[in-house]
């Protein structure tokens, strides 16, 4: 029987789901990755020109990036890190937290993985956001320096999307790297270890804190030396879910290239032995004995992979130096956070910026060598320090609401977009760029362990 040959992306949708149309129209602004800042640079996309086809292409099988594929449940970077936190992310944290409230499924920052899939799919649908899903792209069309076309394989078969301008969200640089602009991995031949999320169930009746748990793993170390190579970790944060009690922590680690499936492979395969290892120490604790593992991942969580070589690099020295720049168009809000796969426990080292925030450009998000290309969350440009620090998802949310605004104007001008006028649009659609001026949160809850000294809790001393 032969079938007729299809020239959409996908099938029509009648269910409220916005599908894709046809290949050969352009899109104004593409966006690969459906995370934390695919989701941001999507709505900042269609906030600054709300009649534009904006179209998210996401290579797994939902939106929410880290929060639904990794297992982190938690939006870093979402308050500043002193004493008494500020809101450091505006009106795009508002709207997302405000569904996830009316759904009964966050806990301050915290959030229910599963019911933040179906939040995202309305929050995108009701901004007339296309999503194309279990597509990964695989190359791209270039033309007089710029990226007119990016090529996915879907399930049937490669194809070209065509576009305006482009926002990389992958956090892997696929878009970037696959297109031909210029990227880099990791920073200065290193690159930040990633961690496997475990979350644990059955301890209803116990009472689990990070130092309970790294006690007793230092003990079982001491009485089995040979635990030191197979669970190099002692010690992590504790996210408490509160409607199942649930722990999810980050333990289970390893060092591995992001780029290669053979790397990524071997890592998924150790991190779940390590898992079960954790598991059978901890189920000797009083009100662990019936702990079980709800589920590792699903994917590894990888903290560092490529970067996009942008205008402008972040660096150290100007979070710690806070540094202001005239083109600020998100704020940081979180440590930098070096995990050390190369010295012995695997310790990680967090550094406070002043005043618990600091600054980024807009230039680090602006490919420098494809004008219509911009980046967010993981892919943006920092050092080894500064991308520790930029990459969490509460900052992603803010990065990528500033990159898909440039993008959009980009789209509609045809010319780099003014600074002044990305932060004037950011500020019209409650973006907050004045770290100075940050209003105080009523409420903060952080992950078990993160109120500890970290250098000091986390090491596992």
């Amino acid at each position: 029987m032969l079938l007729q040959q299809e020239n959409t992306l996908t099938a029509p949708f009648t269910n409220g789901v916005v599908a894709p149309r046809t290949s050969s129209e352009p899109y104004d602004v593409v966006v690969v990755g459906g995370g934390a800042a695919g989701v941001g640079a999507a709505i900042g996309a269609k906030q600054t020109a709300p009649q534009s086809r904006v179209l998210i292409v996401e290579s797994e099988a939902c939106l929410g990036g880290a929060a639904t594929h990794r297992g982190v449940l938690s939006y870093c970077g979402l308050y500043s890190v002193e004493p008494e936190p500020r809101r450091a992310v505006g009106s795009i944290w508002t709207e997302l937290h405000s569904r996830l409230v009316a759904e009964g499924l966050t806990f301050c920052q915290h959030v229910d993985p599963e019911g933040l899939k179906h939040v995202l799919d309305d929050l995108i649908a009701s901004y007339g956001i296309e999503v194309l899903l279990h597509c990964t792209v695989v190359g791209g069309e270039r033309r007089n320096g710029e990226l007119t076309a990016i090529e996915v394989q879907e399930r049937r078969g490669r194809r070209m999307i065509r576009g305006k301008a482009f926002v990389d969200c992958s956090g892997d640089g696929d878009l970037a790297c696959h297109a031909g602009a210029s990227t880099r991995y990791g920073n200065h031949g290193q690159v930040n270890m990633g961690s496997l999320a475990t979350r644990f169930g059955g301890l209803i009746n116990a009472n689990p804190t990070s130092a309970l748990w790294r006690d007793a793993i230092q003990a079982a170390k001491v009485a089995d030396p040979a635990l030191k190579k197979i669970i190099p970790r002692s010690v992590g944060v504790l996210i408490k879910l509160p409607a199942s009690g649930d722990i999810c922590t980050y333990m289970a680690s390893a060092m591995y290239d992001a780029r290669s499936s053979a790397s990524i492979s071997a890592a998924e395969k150790q991190g779940r032995m390590q898992a079960k290892v954790y598991l059978d120490i901890l189920r000797k604790l009083p009100g662990h004995e019936n702990m079980y593992l709800v589920s590792s991942g699903p994917n590894f969580g990888t903290r560092e992979s490529r970067h996009i070589n942008a205008r402008y690099q972040l660096t150290e020295a100007d979070i710690f130096g806070g540094q202001d720049f005239e083109d600020t168009v998100a704020v940081g809000a979180w440590y930098t956070e070096w995990h050390d796969g190369s010295k012995e426990d695997w310790p990680i080292l967090f550094r406070e910026p002043p005043e618990g925030t600091f600054e980024i450009p807009l230039r680090c998000l602006h490919s420098i060598d494809t004008p219509n290309l911009f980046c967010a969350g993981r892919c943006a440009d920092g050092d080894q320090a500064a991308s520790s620090a930029i990459r969490v998802m509460g900052t992603a949310l803010a990065t990528g609401q500033a990159a898909g605004t440039a993008a959009a104007v980009r789209a509609s001008t045809d010319n780099d977009p003014d600074p002044q006028e990305v932060r004037r649009l950011l500020l019209k659609h409650g973006a907050l760029l004045d770290r100075h001026n940050l209003v105080k949160a009523v409420h903060v809850e952080e992950p078990e362990g993160m109120n500890l000294s970290h250098n000091e809790a986390l090491r596992g001393h």
